[in-house]
């Protein structure tokens, strides 16, 4: 089935055996394999793809509100303006998953993988990602608002263009990120870690870097308003 487009009463038997599947403990029906198939611009909402083969499949323009993708391995994924709002990530593999213009809000990718993803313009208003890796993601022009990203390993991801608003990047690691040119307002980054990272022609307001690592971090044609720097760590 590579690249091939499935149709809806083939994956309507594709999702009834993975369900059964799922909830005999494997001693009933079949894993759902989609690997590299084609749903694009399906109506896919509240569907369970917990745990399932999902590599390299084609979600380009697809409903999938609400959907659980718990544990599933969504590397190499093209979810390009999907509707994944209030979906379930949790612990899923999207390394080097597509999700450029994605609308996100809502969705929890806690302990989730997206290593490498391609996330441009995506909408992450009120989404999780606590503990998720994002190492070398890009994220160029993200729009962030009530995000939670405590915790989580943003080395060497690109930021830059994003606008950041009331999002909490505690304890979370934005070594050698790019932040440049973003926008960054009442958000909290107590204890990260932003060694080495780039923050030039980056607007702050109402932020706190309390205990942060900013060694080495560029701060060049900058403008912070009551930002707090206290107790953070500069050399």
């Amino acid at each position: 089935m590579l690249g091939s487009k499935i149709d809806k009463v083939e994956l309507a038997a594709v999702l009834e055996d993975h369900r059964k599947w799922l909830e005999s403990g494997g001693e009933e029906g079949a894993r759902a394999d989609l690997s590299n198939c084609d749903l694009s611009g399906y109506n896919l909402q509240q569907a369970n793809f917990e745990k399932a083969n999902l590599e390299g499949i084609n979600l380009h323009r697809t409903n999938l509100r609400t959907a659980n993708f718990k544990g599933a391995n969504l590397k190499n994924a093209g979810m390009e303006e999907a509707d994944l709002q209030w979906s379930i990530f949790l612990r899923a593999d999207l390394r080097d998953a597509s999700l450029g213009g994605a609308s996100l809000h809502f969705a929890d990718f806690s302990n989730a993988d997206l290593s490498g993803a391609r996330m441009q313009n995506v909408f992450l208003h009120n989404a999780y990602f606590w503990e998720a890796t994002l190492a070398r993601a890009d994220l160029k022009g993200a729009s962030f608002r009530f995000t939670d990203m405590n915790s989580a390993n943003l080395n060497g991801a690109t930021l830059k263009g994003a606008v950041i608003a009331a999002t909490k990047m505690i304890n979370a690691d934005l070594s050698e990120s790019d932040l440049s040119n973003s926008e960054i307002t009442m958000s909290n980054f107590e204890k990260a870690t932003l060694r080495n990272s780039k923050l030039n022609h980056a607007y702050l307001l109402k932020t706190t870097f309390h205990m942060a690592d900013l060694r080495g971090a560029d701060f060049n044609d900058s403008k912070a308003e009551a930002v707090d720097f206290s107790d953070a760590r500069f050399s």
